[in-house]
């Protein structure tokens, strides 16, 4: 996973600063957050997507649209059919803040820090 520079607060452009707004709101709801999740393992069609979470393919159709617009995910239509997949660097979000919770349920402490 490739580091970027840490943002500085008296450098953010507003735009940016928005956009983040936008992701964390997107990813603020529990369907929203399991189809982000569904995603990590690759591309899917909104079909086997709806199918492998459970849920109404409308349903699931309504909230990708919701991710879509927030810059989350990304489709491709082939055919009929839409695929979508996670942009990398909110894979990478997604990955991390997993991380930060299991280390909080477990009581592990940050990496790097001293016991």
């Amino acid at each position: 996973m490739e580091r970027h520079e840490a943002p500085r607060e008296s450098r953010l452009p507003a735009e940016d600063l928005e956009h983040v707004l936008r992701i964390f709101s997107a990813l603020a709801e529990a369907t929203r957050l399991r189809i982000a999740l569904g995603l990590l393992e690759g591309e899917e069609s909104v079909g086997r997507l709806a199918q492998r979470l459970r849920l109404p393919q409308s349903t699931t159709s309504r909230h990708l649209a919701v991710l879509r617009g927030a810059g989350v995910v990304a489709a491709r239509r082939q055919g009929t059919q839409v695929f979508y997949r996670l942009k990398s660097h909110v894979a990478d979000l997604l990955i991390q803040a997993f991380a930060h919770a299991e280390h909080q349920r477990l009581g592990l402490p940050d990496h790097g820090a001293k016991p």
